[in-house]
C-alpha cells in the first residue's frame, strides 16, 4: 500500500503551491472557518470552491423545516454541537461504530456521512468538505484523488456505503505513523484566517497536490478541486 512517506521530497513544495496566496488553488477562499459552531447556507456552499457542483437546488433543501436534507443538515450540526467532537483528532479517534450506544466523535461524523444517502446531490464527499471546514482535526475530506492515492481504485460516485468506510482506517493508520512530519510540515502555514493549519489539512493537500499534478514539478493540468 503507498503511503506519505512516498511524498517525502516533494510534500513542501505541493503544500506551498497549494497555499500560495496568489496561486490557483482555494486556500485563501475554502480555508476560511467562519462560525465554527454553527452551520449557514454560506457553509454548505463552500463545497463548491472544491469543484463540488453543489447550488442553490442542494442548499435550499438542508434548510427547510422536515425532510431528508433536513436530516442531513441536523445530523452535521450534531458534529459541532458534541463537545468531544470539538477538541477530537482523527488521528487518535476511534473508528469502530459499535461502541455500545456512545455515539463517540467518529460515529457523530459516520452518522452525518451517512445521512447523505437519501439527499439528491449532497453526497459524502460534499458533506466531509462541509464539515471538514469546521472540525478541520476531525473530519478528513473523503476526495477520489486520496481514496485513489491510498486504494488504487477511483471511488464510484453515489451514496455512502462501504467504499469511504475502506478508506479511514488506511488513511488513520498513515498518518499516525507520520504525525510528527505531518506536525512539522503544517506548522509554518497558517490559514486565511489566522488559524494553524491542521496536520489532516496539510496530508490532504500534499497528496491531493500529488495525484492532480502527477507530481512533475509544473502547473496542473489535470481538472482541479480548487
Amino acid at each position: 500500500m503507498p503511503g506519505i512517506a512516498a511524498l517525502h521530497t516533494c510534500a513542501q513544495r505541493h503544500l506551498r503551491d497549494y497555499t500560495d496566496p496568489r496561486g490557483r488553488r482555494a486556500f485563501a477562499t475554502y480555508d476560511r472557518q467562519g462560525d465554527p459552531a454553527v452551520l449557514e447556507p454560506v457553509d454548505c456552499l463552500a463545497p463548491a470552491l472544491l469543484s463540488v457542483p453543489l447550488g442553490h437546488r442542494q442548499v435550499i433543501p438542508l434548510f427547510r423545516p422536515d425532510g431528508p436534507g433536513a436530516r442531513l443538515l441536523r445530523a452535521m450540526q450534531a458534529v459541532l454541537d458534541d463537545e468531544d467532537c470539538v477538541t477530537a483528532d482523527f488521528l487518535d479517534v476511534d473508528l469502530d461504530l459499535d461502541l455500545d450506544g456512545h455515539a463517540g466523535p467518529w460515529v457523530l461524523v459516520d452518522r452525518a456521512l451517512a445521512a447523505s444517502r437519501d439527499v439528491a446531490g449532497v453526497k459524502a464527499v460534499a458533506v466531509s468538505k462541509i464539515l471538514h471546514r469546521k472540525r478541520p482535526r476531525l473530519v478528513p475530506i473523503f476526495d477520489r484523488s486520496v481514496h485513489r492515492f491510498y486504494t488504487g481504485q477511483t471511488p464510484p460516485t453515489g451514496a455512502y456505503q462501504d467504499t469511504p468506510r475502506i478508506l479511514w482506517p488506511l488513511l488513520q493508520n498513515d498518518l499516525r505513523r507520520h504525525r510528527a512530519w505531518l506536525t512539522e510540515l503544517a506548522a509554518p502555514v497558517t490559514t486565511p484566517d489566522g488559524r494553524p493549519l491542521s496536520p489532516l489539512r496539510a496530508a490532504d493537500i500534499v497528496i491531493w497536490e500529488h495525484e492532480v499534478t502527477g507530481c512533475t514539478g509544473s502547473p496542473a493540468t489535470s481538472a482541479e478541486r480548487g
